[in-house]
C-alpha cells in the first residue's frame, strides 16, 4: 500500500519538526525554554518562503494553566478605499536563507521551491480556498474506473520562456527524469505505483499505474514541469540550466547574485495573464533584527514576521499584516498499546484536561488555530459535523473515575488497584513550542489527579523511542496535507517497530476498510471520498489515539503600497503573486 506519500512529507519534517521550521510561526535555531519543568527527567542534549516560528513564553507565571488569558485580539480586516492598482514596478522581498538550486526535479529546499513556484508551472493547480485540485497546465483530467490510469489533457497555448512551445513531450521527460535514479530527484519515491508515463501526442498525457491510488493525484498535479528540448542533452545534476532556468511561470529569470539576492522579471506571453509587477526580488538578509531594520527603512516590502515583533509593526501603522495557516499541526499521541491508555475513556480523559485554546495562548500568543483533524476545517474533506472533544476537567474526572481511577488516599494522584495514575510524557528537548506544550499539558493532568512526568529528550533519542513505542504519550507534529488519505499514520499494517509511521499502535478494522476505500474510490469522485475521510475522522474523534491540538499561524508583513496579497493555507503566499501590484 501507498509507503510513498508520508514518507516524502516526513523526510522533510524529520529535518524541519526538530528545530519547528514551519511558515511564519519557524525557526532555524529554536531556542529552550527556560520556564521550570517542576518533574522533568533532562536525556543528554539534543517556503514557501519561511518564517520565524513563534516562541513561546518562558514567564512562569503565563505558563501555568490557570493563569489569566491574554489572548490578543484577532487581526482586524481593514476597510479601506484600495489604493490606485498601477501596472509595472517591482516588489523585494526578505528572507534568512539562499536559493540551492532552481530545478524542479532537484530541489528539495523550502527557499528553492518557492522561487521554483514563480518560474514553471504545474500540471494542476490547488484551490486557495479549499485545497481542491484545479486546472493548471493540464486543463483537465480523468481517471479510469478501475483507478489504474490517469489521463491529463495539456493546453496547447503555453510557451516556454524562450518562445518555444509546451507540450506531453515535455511532462514525459520531466517525470522519467524524476524517476531517474541516477538524477537523484528527491520526488522519486512519490510515484513508486507507477508503472508507465507515456506522452500520447502534443496534448495527451497517460499515467498508468500499478494499484489505484486517488491520493497520487496531489503527488502528480504538484510537480513543476521542465523543458525537454533544454534538459534532454544535459547532466540534470550540473547542468547550467540549474542557476539559469527557462519554465513557463509568470515570470521570468533575471539574475541570481549568490548569497545576496535573486530578481525574476514579468513573463508579457504568460498563458494565464501577465502580472502587474515588472520585477520582483527576493533578497537574502543577515538575521530577523535586519529584515525588520529593512522592511521599516523601505528596503524591503515583504517579510516574514517573528511573533514578537507583531505588536510593533501594527503600531508602525503602514504595515499590512497578513495572516494564514502554517503547514504544521501539533498533537498528543497515545500509545494504544500502554496497559493504561489502552483504555479509550483514559484517553478522552486526558483530551478533556486540556485546554487547548490556552495552550494557542499561552505558547502562541493567540496565533493559532485549534484543530480536531490532520485536515483544516476549509478543506474539501473535513467534515463539518466533526465535534472535537471540549475542554472538561469535569467530564474528565469523571471518565477516569469510570475507568477505575480514584484518590483512595487523598494524595492527589489517582490510583487504581494500589497503582497511581502515573505516565511519562515525552518530547525532543530544544524546540520550544513541544516543550512548553509538554509543561503546560502536565499541569492541566495534574489538575484531573494525573501525574505525568516531563520527559525532554535529545532529537535521535527521542525519534528511537517513539518509531520503536517505547513510550507513554509523546507531543509531536505532522504536515498538514492536502489529500485526506492517512493511511500511514491510521492503517494497522503500519503499526511496525522501528519503520511504520503509526507509532500509536491504532488498530480500527472499520478505520482499516476505509483507508483502503478512500484510495480505490471509482475515478477518484471527490463526493465519495469526503464521505469516507468523514466517517474516519469521526471514528478518530471517539477513539483518541491522538489529542489533535492546533496549527501555527504564519505571520507576514507588507508595505502598505503592495495589494493584491493573499496568502492561502492551501496554496501558500505566492500562488496570486501575478495579481500583486503596487500603488505607488
Amino acid at each position: 500500500m501507498p509507503f510513498r506519500k508520508l514518507t516524502i512529507a516526513v523526510a522533510t519534517l524529520i529535518l524541519l519538526v526538530a528545530v519547528s521550521l514551519q511558515g511564519c510561526v519557524g525557526t532555524a535555531t529554536p531556542e529552550p525554554v527556560n520556564a521550570p519543568v517542576p518533574t522533568a527527567r533532562l536525556n543528554s542534549p539534543k517556503s514557501e518562503l519561511k518564517a520565524p516560528q513563534a516562541r513561546p513564553s518562558t514567564d512562569p507565571a503565563r505558563l501555568h494553566p490557570e493563569a489569566p488569558s491574554n489572548s490578543p485580539t484577532p487581526l482586524p480586516v481593514p476597510v479601506v478605499t484600495p489604493p490606485p492598482r498601477l501596472e509595472g514596478g517591482s516588489v523585494v522581498e526578505g528572507g534568512l536563507a539562499d536559493v540551492v538550486t532552481l530545478n524542479p526535479v532537484l530541489a528539495d529546499d523550502h527557499i528553492s521551491l518557492a522561487i521554483i513556484e514563480l518560474l514553471f508551472d504545474r500540471l494542476l493547480a490547488v484551490d486557495p480556498e479549499t485545497g481542491s485540485l484545479r486546472p493548471g497546465l493540464a486543463s483537465s483530467w480523468r481517471v479510469s474506473a478501475d483507478g489504474l490510469t490517469i489521463t491529463f489533457t495539456l493546453r496547447n497555448d503555453v510557451l516556454w520562456h524562450d518562445g518555444q512551445p509546451f507540450s506531453a513531450a515535455d511532462v514525459e521527460f520531466t517525470f522519467k527524469a524524476i524517476m531517474n535514479p541516477a538524477v537523484g530527484s528527491p520526488r522519486q519515491a512519490d510515484f513508486s505505483l507507477v508503472e508507465e508515463f507515456k506522452a500520447v501526442d502534443d496534448t495527451a498525457f497517460v499515467v498508468t499505474l500499478a494499484d489505484a491510488d486517488c491520493s497520487i493525484l496531489y503527488d502528480l498535479g504538484s510537480v513543476r514541469i521542465v523543458p525537454r528540448h533544454i534538459l534532454s542533452d544535459d547532466d540534470i545534476q550540473t547542468s547550467y540550466f540549474n542557476a539559469n532556468p527557462v519554465g513557463t511561470g509568470p515570470f521570468m529569470f533575471g539574475e541570481w547574485v549568490a548569497g545576496d539576492h535573486i530578481t525574476l522579471l514579468r513573463n508579457p506571453r504568460y498563458w494565464r495573464k501577465a502580472p502587474h509587477l515588472d520585477a520582483w526580488t527576493y533578497k537574502v538578509v543577515a538575521d530577523e533584527e535586519a529584515l525588520l531594520a529593512d522592511l521599516e527603512a523601505g528596503q524591503l516590502d515583504v517579510i516574514p514576521l517573528p511573533l514578537d515583533d507583531l505588536a510593533s509593526v501594527e503600531a508602525a501603522g503602514h504595515f499590512q499584516i497578513h495572516r494564514y495557516l502554517a503547514n504544521e499541526y501539533y498533537f498528543i499521541g497515545y500509545n494504544v498499546d500502554h496497559p493504561i491508555l489502552g483504555d479509550v475513556r483514559v484517553r478522552q480523559a486526558l483530551s478533556q484536561a486540556v485546554d487547548r485554546q490556552r495552550l494557542v495562548d499561552r505558547v502562541l500568543g493567540g496565533q493559532g488555530q485549534l484543530l480536531d483533524s490532520g485536515l483544516l476545517p476549509a478543506h474539501w474533506a473535513y467534515p463539518q459535523e466533526l465535534a472535537g472533544r471540549p475542554f472538561d476537567p469535569v467530564r474528565a474526572a469523571q471518565l477516569l473515575a469510570e475507568a477505575g481511577w480514584v484518590d483512595s488516599d487523598g494524595d492527589g494522584i489517582r490510583d487504581r488497584d494500589g497503582e497511581p495514575l502515573r505516565l511519562r510524557l515525552s518530547t525532543n528537548g530544544g524546540n520550544p513550542v513541544r516543550e512548553a506544550i509538554a509543561i503546560l499539558v502536565q499541569q492541566y493532568y495534574l489538575a484531573v489527579g494525573v501525574a505525568a512526568e516531563v520527559e525532554l529528550m535529545q532529537w535521535s533519542n527521542f525519534l528511537e523511542d517513539t518509531f520503536t513505542h517505547d513510550f507513554d504519550m509523546v507531543v509531536f507534529s505532522w504536515p498538514l496535507a492536502l489529500d485526506p488519505d492517512e493511511w500511514e499514520l491510521w492503517h494497522s499494517s503500519e503499526s511496525v517497530l522501528d519503520s511504520g509511521f503509526n507509532f500509536v499502535s491504532y488498530y480500527n478494522p472499520r478505520v482499516d476498510e476505509l483507508l483502503l476505500q478512500g484510495l480505490s474510490v471509482p475515478k477518484c469522485e471527490e463526493a465519495r471520498r469526503a464521505a469516507i475521510y468523514g466517517e474516519i475522522a469521526t471514528i478518530l474523534a471517539e477513539d483518541q489515539p491522538y489529542a489533535f491540538l492546533f496549527a501555527p499561524y504564519n505571520l507576514i508583513a507588507v508595505n502598505e503600497r503592495v495589494g493584491g496579497v493573499a496568502p492561502s493555507s492551501f496554496a501558500g503566499l505566492h500562488w496570486n503573486l501575478a495579481d500583486w501590484y503596487v500603488s505607488h
